[in-house]
């Protein structure tokens, strides 16, 4: 079987996409991957849109789970947009390495970003939920 750090991103974005990645590779860091690419993509704002939009779907249909969490797929992109604008890696692979407390200390970023825990929460949000009270890393 292909790793996903073998795939391209186009490739990795299409089988998320179309729910054909294999549940057991999507893991943390292809999520932190997955708001990278669609941040250089689409830009922040359409990016958090779209990674809620691919991530929820995947949830459904490849994991057969109702546990996807608007706030932390939110996060995820808020965070990773952080680092790439404070960042000259021009890679996922680079900015891991320049930055990595989003791959080993993620749960408190998220904790810093919000202000509480919102990993205790999975459940589906509405897109309109206040902004974020902190923003300090």
């Amino acid at each position: 079987m292909i790793t996903t750090n073998e795939m391209s991103d186009k490739e990795l974005l299409k089988q998320i996409e179309n729910c054909s990645l294999d549940p057991s590779l999507f893991t943390h860091e292809v999520l932190l991957r997955m708001a990278w690419i669609l941040i250089n993509k689409y830009g922040l704002e359409t990016a958090i849109i779209k990674n809620c939009e691919i991530k929820e779907n995947y949830f459904k249909n490849a994991l057969n789970s109702n546990k996807f969490n608007y706030t932390l797929t939110k996060a995820y992109t808020e965070i990773t947009g952080h680092f790439m604008k404070n960042s000259t890696a021009k890679t996922f692979d680079k900015l891991l390495k320049e930055f990595p407390r989003l791959q080993y200390n993620f749960k408190d970023l998220v904790k810093t970003h919000f202000g509480y825990n919102i990993l205790k929460e999975h459940r589906k949000e509405e897109p309109n939920i206040p902004r974020p009270i902190l923003f300090t890393f």
